[in-house]
């Protein structure tokens, strides 16, 4: 109890400051969706990543080609070893290589899964790089119009809170930066890229 007290205590305390240090607060929000919706280095980064997943299904299209015909061959010989038409020999020998190609087709197999394994985790570490890059990016622009503009706090207004609210539910349209932002961030922009 006396901890809940000395808590709710604390809480008050600085609430009663809060007028004197609040009265240079100047906020700003930002639509980080629509932020990064038109800073055009978003769709550069959407083509190189969807480029990048053509890549890995054009390279999967041909190990599963690979393994279909490993697959036809080991079907092709087992059939073969069932032939009634070698002798014991024959049919033994088949079964041989049918076993051994059977064993290539389990091993193609995890090459294949490995390979998958592997580019997924790839194209998820890319992705995450260049998501970081943007946001960086974003964050620069963001801080530099709020300097501009003496502001001293900037949220976030556009996205959805898990209960389907918006993080900023009212602001004046004067507070907004949202296209001061997208103006730095597309200053480079080469000509052209529409």
């Amino acid at each position: 109890m006396k901890c809940m007290t000395l808590t709710l205590v604390t809480i008050l305390a600085g609430l009663v400051g809060l007028p004197a240090r609040g009265a240079d607060l100047k906020i700003a929000v930002v639509d980080g969706t629509r932020v990064l919706k038109q800073y055009y280095k978003t769709d550069l980064a959407d083509q190189h990543m969807q480029e990048q997943i053509e890549d890995f299904t054009a390279e999967r299209d041909k190990l599963l080609a690979q393994h279909k015909k490993l697959k036809q061959e080991f079907e092709a010989i087992k059939a073969e070893a069932e032939n009634k038409a070698l002798t014991d020999e024959g049919r033994l020998k088949k079964k041989e290589q049918a076993e051994e190609k059977l064993a290539a087709v389990i091993e193609y197999e995890d090459t294949i899964r490995e390979k998958a394994a592997s580019r997924k985790k790839q194209l998820e570490g890319e992705g995450r790089k260049i998501h970081e890059e943007l946001a960086r990016s974003i964050r620069t622009a963001v801080k530099s119009c709020a300097e501009k503009g003496g502001y001293t706090l900037v949220l976030e207004s556009g996205g959805l809170l898990a209960n389907g609210l918006e993080p900023v539910l009212y602001s004046e349209p004067k507070m907004d930066l949202t296209a001061d932002v997208i103006k730095v961030l597309n200053a480079d922009k080469p000509a052209g890229k529409e």
